[in-house]
């Protein structure tokens, strides 16, 4: 027997061909939050990379597929098994880099991908540099993006204090990310909001610290 979110995506599958892009893509985005195992991420995923197949013109889908893809390796411990998800959610982005070069979301998301990617303290120079260029990137494209702000307390935050990390540090990117995301919200519905909340709680746990 089919689940309720099984029953979702084929209907939003059927959504995309009858050319109900907008609606089908709230829907989707709707069940990356909603999803709550990896398996229902992967499904999410396969959905908007097929979407974005089918429409070659808009960057979104492609966009959501690998932050869907991202987004399931918070339910991960393996550090194997979130490299594998990691692997494909860069094989989107490197087309979407490509797609749409120009927005800043994108090299946001690529920022949060390569942090995902420190699983071991071996790891951390690497993919923190890695992170660090892309949000310069992102910023360079769009300054008052939040999520510039929010990815990069995130960063600082789990960063050792003797590397210039910690809450203390971490507590002004919060300040900020907070600020813009409650004077920048966006009328389309479809372009990338998260991280709100969990900014928010971040912000509140450098604060308890001080």
């Amino acid at each position: 027997m089919k689940t309720l979110f099984s029953i979702i995506l084929v209907v939003s599958s059927l959504c995309a061909s009858a050319s109900n892009y907008s609606e089908t893509m709230k829907t989707s985005i709707d069940n990356i939050f909603k999803a709550k195992t990896v398996s229902e991420l992967d499904q999410v995923a396969s959905l908007f990379y097929r979407i974005g197949e089918k429409e070659q013109s808009e960057w979104l889908p492609y966009y959501y597929s690998a932050y869907a893809y991202t987004h399931s390796t918070f339910f991960m411990k393996d550090a194997d098994s979130i490299d594998v998800v990691l692997d494909k959610a860069q094989a989107i982005m490197d087309q979407l880099v490509k797609k749409k070069e120009d927005e800043s979301e994108v090299y946001v998301l690529q920022a949060l991908i390569y942090s995902l990617r420190i699983t071991s303290p071996s790891r951390g120079f690497k993919y923190s540099s890695l992170s660090a260029e892309a949000l310069a990137k992102a910023e360079s494209l769009n300054a008052n993006n939040p999520r510039i702000h929010y990815c990069r307390g995130n960063n600082v935050l789990h960063t050792p204090k003797m590397f210039g990390g910690g809450a203390a540090k971490a507590l002004v990117h919060f300040k900020t990310a907070d600020k813009l995301y409650t004077t920048t919200r966006d009328e389309n519905s479809l372009l990338p909001g998260w991280g709100e909340k969990h900014n928010r709680e971040m912000l509140e746990k450098c604060l308890s610290k001080q």
